[in-house]
């Protein structure tokens, strides 16, 4: 089964924070039928809807012509929420089929994408009482996979053409390089209270890490004094406006963690 192009991968919106957002790749059911036509042909496979136990399932047959018999593959799907149209039942069907697509390999490599957090310095977020809210359009501009399929470079837009997310490329974001005062600013917020922030003094250009030696401190950190902690180590840091964003997006994550298991 071939890979999904850009145009077909869809950028939703998971989760808000004040000072970013979380974004998942998906596709659409449609895309499953056009990739499906275009491998096997649109009069070459099916699909077939049961519920059982309560659960919708949707199973896709493909016409195996050295065999003269019909292939299945079969997933359930989750029902949505509630809109007060009634859809909750189409899009569990749906969902069902796009697993069941899923089956066949197609879009699995979505199942490769990096943790995709975009900062509030490239999108718009609103508060409304006590959540953050954004309600920009995003895609997926460019992708690419090694030989395993797996994602390896990723750019994302928004409605208006203007990268706000990359991965895998070395050519940075453009964003108006906070000052210093900035910088310190942010680190602050960002800590909060966890724990007494470091003075500048205190903070050493021996301890100054690369982003790649930062992100990988980050991926081990398990608490937020962890993070607090190596932040307040990097004030001064050149790299410091591409330090934040990385905190800021493990910071949500642990918080994210927290928050299921209560």
């Amino acid at each position: 089964m071939r890979l999904l192009k850009a145009n077909e991968i869809e950028v939703k919106v998971k989760q808000v924070k004040q000072n970013g957002l979380v974004a998942l790749l998906y596709k659409t059911a449609r895309t499953d039928m056009d990739v499906l036509d275009e491998e096997f042909g649109a009069n070459n496979w099916q699909c077939e809807y049961e519920e059982i136990k309560g659960n919708m399932y949707c199973k896709i047959g493909v016409w195996e012509q050295t065999k003269g018999q019909w292939v299945w593959k079969q997933d359930c799907g989750i029902e949505s929420r509630e809109d007060g149209e009634g859809n909750e039942k189409k899009g569990e069907a749906s969902d069902a089929f796009k697993r069941a697509g899923f089956k066949w390999g197609i879009g699995r490599e979505l199942y490769t994408a990096p943790f995709i957090w975009i900062s509030s310095d490239y999108v718009e977020i609103k508060q409304f009482g006590q959540k953050y809210t954004c309600n920009e359009k995003f895609s997926v501009s460019k992708i690419e996979y090694n030989d395993n399929r797996e994602i390896i470079a990723l750019e994302i837009v928004n409605g208006k053409g203007k990268t706000v997310y990359t991965f895998g490329t070395k050519t940075p974001l453009k964003t108006e390089k906070p000052t210093p005062k900035k910088a310190d600013k942010q680190i602050e917020d960002l800590v909060g209270d966890e724990i007494p922030f470091v003075a500048p003094a205190t903070a050493r250009p021996d301890d100054w890490m690369s982003v790649n030696a930062f992100r990988g401190e980050m991926e081990r950190c398990t608490t937020l004094a962890n993070i607090s902690e190596i932040l307040n180590s990097q004030k001064g840091n050149p790299n410091i406006n591409e330090l934040i964003p990385l905190a800021s997006a493990r910071k949500a994550e642990i918080l994210n963690d927290l928050q299921m298991e209560a």
